[in-house]
């Protein structure tokens, strides 16, 4: 069963918390306004990764190409993998 916006949501909050314990602000923001984003889409964020690709997301307001990657991999993995994490994904 494809992941809910609402569960992706959660998961973007709790990596915005995480972040602001690093004290890393901007990227907290942007997680947290990302999850904001997702939980106003209509369409299921699973499904617009099915039909149009990851890319499809980063063009959506508070949604970058760092983030939309990080959401694709959650939906593939289960797990949170980061951007700045991509190449040791690989490697695993």
């Amino acid at each position: 069963m494809p992941m809910s916006n609402r569960l992706i949501s959660q998961t973007l909050l709790q990596v915005a918390r995480s972040l602001g314990r690093e004290r890393n602000l901007y990227r907290q923001r942007a997680y947290r306004q990302a999850a904001l984003m997702i939980q106003g889409l209509d369409e299921p964020v699973s499904e617009i990764i099915k039909t149009k690709g990851r890319f499809a997301l980063a063009v959506i307001p508070g949604i970058g190409d760092h983030i939309a990657y990080t959401i694709d991999m959650l939906l593939k993995t289960g797990k949170v993998i980061m951007w700045s994490e991509r190449s040791q994904a690989a490697v695993a």
